[in-house]
């Protein structure tokens, strides 16, 4: 796999040109990955437009694929382009053509909401009792806190609609605990939770449940095993996976996480943003090349996307091409000099390559953004060490000890006590 070097000079001189090159470079190698996975070039294309909110590119890119070639799951990204873009008629066709072929509650729920930006409260309800009548489905607080209802709130339709009751006692339990975690009302939430499954066997939105607000409070081992209670019973939501595979490394469960994404991936191969959470997964197991392919991918169709430059400096630092992740941190901090933790990144990868100087012209400049970055004084104190520039290491690592740094009183004690 192709990676980026080039000296320092030259990525002073000469950064938009080297970017540019290094972008043709990257559509040809990351063309040949997605032709080896026979995925749909025009869709990747769409679902990139989606990720950067460009939904007149993403129509365009879904309507140059033949309609032969369409996907239920094409013709619904359609739709939700349209609505995004206020084309309610247009979005209802496209939805109606997934509904035809696989029917999913989210997709009637947008032709529902759809019809309500449209004024037409009769059929709007109509695909709403639809919805209503499946397992799956949002609290009723929630759909009548949605804008797109506030249009027929006040309709005959609406209000005859909620003389029903849609909800039975446990999906009325599981919207209580939705609102504790809204809320952050954690322990509330698991209280409702356990109740619950005391009394019926827990269902997978349960379990759900249960890991977002064990995960939010940062006890991961529980919120894992819920993950994995709950993938058991429902392993067909890309989404289940990614948040499994989130709290997996939290645990340090490496391998499991990246058989979870491997699973995500496997059910939505054109969401582009999993590709780049296994990368991330990938390098923490050391499979540096794999991460980089992984983020090459993505790169095909988001070229600029700074959370990809930024993972792929940290991927290339990490596997030793020092040179290499000095320029994706620069290329970084070209287009935003505000970012602490661009500087910060750069400042490592110039100390690896010893450059202590440059180092410490990057530390000054996270130090004038935030004077009480306490890594950026810890990191400092080390390059002044690295310079032989002890009684300066000594008093930055002071410094870091006095905002928080555990690591900086390892230092003091180790050179600053003699």
């Amino acid at each position: 796999m192709y990676t980026l070097v080039k000296t320092q000079k030259h990525l002073n001189n000469n950064t938009k040109t080297g970017l540019k090159y290094w972008i043709a470079i990257l559509l040809m190698v990351c063309g040949l990955n997605a032709e080896a996975q026979k995925l749909n070039e025009a869709y990747l294309r769409a679902r990139a437009a989606m990720y950067q909110k460009t939904y007149q590119k993403a129509t365009e890119e879904i309507l140059s694929v033949p309609e032969s070639e369409r996907s239920p799951a094409m013709y619904f990204s359609l739709g939700e382009s349209y609505y995004q873009l206020q084309n309610y008629d247009e979005a209802v066709r496209s939805f109606e053509t997934s509904e035809s072929t696989r029917s999913t509650p989210e997709t009637q729920l947008y032709i529902a909401k759809a019809y309500a930006m449209m004024m037409q409260p009769a059929k709007a309800v109509e695909w709403l009792e639809k919805y209503l009548g499946q397992r799956n489905k949002l609290p009723e607080s929630d759909l009548h806190l949605d804008p797109s209802f506030e249009k027929i709130e006040r309709s005959k339709e609406w209000r005859t609609l909620w003389d029903k009751s849609w909800y039975n006692a446990a999906e009325e339990k599981s919207a209580e605990a939705d609102l504790m975690i809204k809320r952050k009302k954690y322990t509330e939430a698991l209280n409702i939770i356990d109740g619950e499954t005391v009394r019926r066997t827990p269902s997978a939105r349960l379990l759900i449940q249960r890991a977002k607000a064990y995960a939010a409070m940062e006890e991961y081992v529980p919120a894992f095993e819920s993950y994995q209670a709950a993938l058991q019973l429902r392993g067909n939501q890309s989404e289940y996976f990614s948040d499994a595979a989130e709290v997996a490394i939290k645990v340090n469960k490496y391998d499991m996480a990246l058989d979870y994404l491997d699973k995500a991936i496997r059910i939505d191969p054109y969401s582009l943003e999993l590709y780049l959470q296994r990368a991330s997964t990938f390098r923490m197991l050391k499979r540096y090349d794999e991460a980089r392919e992984d983020i090459n991918f993505f790169f095909a169709y988001l070229p600029a996307d700074t959370k990809a430059l930024y993972q792929m400096g940290v991927n290339e630092l990490e596997a030793g091409n020092t040179l290499s992740g000095i320029e994706y941190f620069t290329l970084l901090i070209d287009q935003d000099r505000s970012k602490v933790d661009y500087f910060l990144a750069r400042a490592s990868a110039y100390s690896k390559a010893q450059k202590f100087g440059m180092a410490d012209d990057d530390l000054a400049q996270v130090l004038d953004l935030d004077p009480r970055k306490p890594e950026a004084w810890l990191q400092k104190g080390i390059v002044h060490q690295q310079m032989g520039d002890m009684e300066n290491a000594c008093y930055y690592w002071r410094k870091a000890l006095n905002l928080g740094s555990k690591e900086a009183s390892n230092y003091i004690y180790k050179y600053c006590t003699q």
